[in-house]
């Protein structure tokens, strides 16, 4: 194929997911790994170094930065930009597999359908739409695999290090994709002369790879994995073992969204590059998908978990695709249009509701509207929202602890007596399994109701929605 034709494929990849991306743009920021971001990167303005966001992901706040540079300098905060960021990335990460699979199977049709059947994977397309990292994050991994690809064929060192540079940069963004790094060097292994080793082709990978990973451990990824290690607070995410009762729901999110056929398909692909003797990049893709049996079985799991575990899936598709497409390309390309519309269909009704609609912001722009600037809202995981779009201090009540919960009653009571306005929200009560922070509030203070807006849990928002009606309460002292 062309060079002309493959620039403009890549072109037209873009675009279309670009203006997608602009169509179901949420409202707001719909995730708190996407408010803090925000609050990352305008801090980082702020304050002139980066600083960081959840977990860390110093990668993620820098590009980030560099994106909203132009907004700063219109005085906008950063909350557009953030999204803007999630939805050019989501576009550039189609457009990277494109590549990466032409240049790994030489074949433009499948590398062409690869692409279009990852555009609109709900559990990927989705937070790609309101200010998560998953675009930027396979972008870079995918990236990091297509030069390595590409050293295959032209045997440039520098390309081959630039690979390994990119991947290490890639955890930077969000730490997850580190589970990626042994199949990057299972697929260098499988470019090398069969009868040897070439130690400097491995050194030239793993060195900028390896300095990359241990500026990043050193500076902060070493506190991270030690708090999810020995602190094990409420925001880590244990493993529960290969084959929790986690995996059950993982593997039923795989298929709730995904056209059932397209897994046939997958197997089919697979079967055929065995029989075409392909097999080290057939074992590649399977290892790669086997990958669901980390994420899949994170005591945190969402359906975004899957979002680099399907894309091997959807490459073995895509390759049974294109055969067929050499024998009847009207029922290839019909089959195509089925599973991309049929995703997009899946998605389409709850994007469009948040491309108007942003729950979160609305609710903390209704705690804006009816409270006083200086009052104190008592809430847990919707903190960050009422902060960065209230303009309200927080404060979270300690979970499960009732000796700290005396404490925190304490503190409350001084900002009664010290004239300043108290507020619950409805999910402050969350994080209470032991009913210790619904007791000591019924029972030390008297909860008005103010309002109550129409909400949605943004936790596992991919695939099923859960809306409710949030509730605003004042607190003040019981009378004597």
């Amino acid at each position: 194929m062309s060079n002309s034709i493959i620039k403009i494929t890549v072109l037209l990849l873009f675009l279309l997911n670009l203006l997608a991306g602009f169509i179901f743009m949420n409202e707001g920021l719909f995730h708190y790994d996407a408010v803090y971001l925000a609050r990352a990167v305008e801090n980082s303005f702020r304050t002139g170094h980066l600083e960081p966001a959840a977990r860390g992901r110093y990668g993620s706040v820098l590009i980030n930065s560099l994106i909203y540079l132009p907004f700063f300098i219109l005085h906008q905060d950063a909350d557009f930009s953030i999204r803007l960021s999630s939805v050019i990335f989501h576009a550039l990460s189609i457009t990277m597999l494109f590549l990466f699979v032409y240049e790994l199977f030489g074949d433009f049709i499948q590398a062409l359908f690869s692409g279009l059947l990852f555009s609109f994977v709900p559990f990927y397309f989705s937070p790609n739409t309101y200010g998560k990292e998953h675009g930027m994050s396979v972008f870079f991994v995918l990236l990091s695999f297509y030069l390595l690809c590409r050293w295959q064929r032209e045997r440039s060192y520098f390309l081959l290090g630039l690979s390994g540079f990119f991947l290490g940069f890639s955890i930077s963004v969000k730490e997850s994709v580190i589970m990626l790094v042994p199949l990057y060097f299972f697929l260098l292994f499988t470019f090398l002369p069969k009868d040897r080793v070439k130690t400097k082709v491995f050194l030239a990978a793993f060195v900028p790879f390896f300095l990359v990973f241990l500026v990043l451990f050193f500076s902060y990824l070493k506190h991270e994995f030690f708090r999810e290690l020995f602190i094990r607070d409420v925001f880590c995410s244990e493993f529960l073992g290969p084959c929790s009762y986690m995996l059950q729901k993982a593997f039923k999110d795989l298929t709730k969204s995904i056209p059932k056929l397209l897994f046939l398909f997958s197997v089919l692909g697979a079967i055929l590059m065995v029989q075409r003797r392909r097999i080290p990049l057939v074992l590649f893709l399977c290892l790669w998908f086997m990958l669901i049996f980390f994420y899949g079985n994170m005591a945190s799991f969402a359906p975004r978990y899957l979002d680099v575990v399907v894309i091997p899936m959807l490459i073995l598709a895509a390759y049974f695709l294109s055969r067929l497409y050499e024998k009847s390309k009207i029922i290839s390309t019909a089959l195509l249009i089925y599973f991309v519309s049929g995703m997009l269909i899946f998605v389409y009704p709850t994007l469009s509701f948040r491309h108007r609609y942003n729950s979160e912001k609305q609710f903390a722009l209704f705690v804006n509207q009816v409270t006083q600037k200086n009052a104190l809202i008592i809430t847990m995981d919707d903190a960050i929202f009422i902060e960065y779009y209230g303009k309200r201090k927080t404060l979270s009540h300690p979970v499960n602890d009732r000796a700290k919960m005396h404490d925190f009653v304490r503190a409350v009571s001084v900002s009664l007596a010290n004239n300043i306005p108290v507020y619950v929200t409805g999910s402050g009560f969350s994080y209470d399994q032991k009913k210790f922070f619904w007791d000591i509030m019924t029972e030390s203070y008297k909860l008005t109701l103010i309002g109550t807006q129409f909400c949605e849990d943004y936790h596992r928002p991919e695939l099923e929605p859960v809306r409710y009606d949030h509730h605003l309460f004042r607190v003040n002292f019981l009378k004597p």
